[in-house]
């Protein structure tokens, strides 16, 4: 806590970059972490901000653990020139938080202006921080217009614009962000912004309201010679019902009865036994969260003639693909593949896209007919009923035909040579799935079954 803001000194703002070991790949995503401290304290040091570099850096991400300004002014009372009072108003406490924003905006646009160095894809470039980290995680979003500035900031000594900090141009607003145990101060700012965001808060938080409150509220002791009154903040409770309210889509993991920091760290630090269960649990969320931002989706469509069948990667990104055709080969990009005897197969398809995140697909086909695609079955020919236990009945079938029934290996079971009946006893049939060919005089069509006890 500094007396007033008009001294100021010059100083660099550090980050620590990671990068997943002997890497070259040139279009990774990027994460910022900011730490916690009630802008008073805390550093890109803290136990937690390095460990989840290190953890994310090893899932393919290129992270970054930053510092930014820290300290609040305040107006000081002496006593014969001894300072015997402190009082931080709320325009204290706004100032330093918006400085914390100026800092993580310059952050993100330190690292899409040397994207190449670092192998950055400049499109996917996230934030998550914890407690005063989440605030600024958060007010990164909203907080883009001039307009919505709180006068305080230009208070002299002014603090100017959101960007005046660091290289300018390339933009300061990530493309999502992550918010741990954080707050809004105006949840009006949200507007119509529909950047991705994630929300995890306890409920019983006492340095963060999870409601409506003043932010350290819970655990600053009375002190008469110290007056500590920040702005008052709207938690994740009060985002989420703000987001509802604007139909914009979000993620919460909210935790009935947890604290702040409820991973186990405090101020960013863990106890010598380490982290809790939490840890762990609250990075897989954060790491679902995030791939669902870029992961492509996954989709094939086949077209089968006889035993040959034609794939069309139909998948949202198509920077790469691999196929599983079933039957012990596999292949890439679009395929024409021949079966060598007729079945059921599992085809599987991995879509990647240029960030190497990758989707998986499988579906079943049915090879050997002699016109067959996923969406035409020529459903005229019907057979029941499906699970079936000793008979087997067809419809829609009036001239003979010959019944073959094989397993999904392609092993023929059961041969029935101009059948005129419209029944099969699969009595001796074992439990499991089967393929039934029907063939008439023009064409074979293939149904698949169930046999149970």
């Amino acid at each position: 806590i500094h007396d007033g803001e008009n001294i100021t000194t010059l100083q660099p703002l550090y980050m620590d970059i990671f990068k997943p070991k002997d890497d070259n790949f040139k279009n990774r995503p990027a994460i910022i972490f900011t730490h916690s401290g009630g802008f008073l304290i805390g550093s890109r040091l803290s136990d937690d901000m390095l460990a989840l570099c290190d953890s994310f850096a090893r899932k393919g991400y290129v992270t970054a653990t930053i510092d930014y300004r820290i300290g609040m002014g305040a107006t000081v009372s002496r006593f014969l020139g001894i300072p015997i009072g402190v009082k931080v108003n709320e325009a204290n406490g706004y100032r330093a938080f918006y400085r914390g924003i100026q800092d993580s905006r310059a952050a993100i646009r330190f690292l899409k202006r040397n994207f190449g160095s670092y192998g950055i894809d400049t499109t996917k470039v996230f934030l998550v921080g914890s407690s005063a980290g989440a605030i600024l995680s958060i007010q990164n979003l909203y907080l883009d217009k001039p307009d919505e500035v709180f006068s305080d900031a230009f208070l002299s000594p002014s603090l100017g614009n959101l960007d005046i900090v660091g290289f300018q141009g390339f933009g300061g607003k990530a493309d999502a962000s992550v918010a741990m145990w954080g707050a809004l101060q105006n949840p009006e700012i949200i507007e119509n912004e529909k950047t991705p965001l994630f929300l995890i808060h306890g409920t019983d938080d006492n340095v963060v309201p999870f409601k409506k409150g003043m932010p350290l509220d819970g655990i600053v002791p009375p002190n008469p010679a110290v007056s500590l009154t920040l702005p008052q903040s709207f938690g994740s409770f009060c985002i989420d019902t703000a987001l509802n309210n604007r139909g914009i889509g979000h993620e919460t993991y909210f935790v009935e009865g947890e604290k702040h920091e409820f991973y186990g760290a405090g101020t960013g630090n863990f106890p010598p036994e380490g982290p809790n269960e939490y840890w762990d649990t609250i990075q897989w969320k954060i790491r679902d969260f995030l791939l669902a931002q870029f992961q492509p989706k996954a989709d094939f469509k086949f077209e089968a003639q006889n035993l040959v069948v034609n794939f069309t990667n139909t998948s949202s990104e198509n920077y790469g693909a691999f196929w599983d055709f079933g039957d012990g080969t596999t292949g890439n990009d679009e395929y024409t593949h021949t079966y060598q005897q007729p079945g059921t197969y599992n085809v599987k398809l991995i879509a990647c896209n240029r960030n190497l995140a990758c989707d998986t697909i499988s579906k079943q086909i049915l090879v050997g007919t002699n016109s067959l695609d996923e969406n035409s079955l020529l459903d005229e020919i019907k057979i029941y009923p499906n699970p079936a236990t000793t008979m087997l009945y067809f419809e829609g079938v009036e001239e003979p035909i010959d019944i073959r029934i094989f397993n999904l290996h392609g092993k023929t079971l059961l041969i029935k040579k101009n059948m005129d009946g419209n029944q099969i006893n699969i009595n001796e049939l074992q439990r499991g799935f089967y393929i039934l060919e029907i063939k008439t005089l023009n064409r074979k069509i293939f149904r698949k079954f169930l046999k149970v006890d």
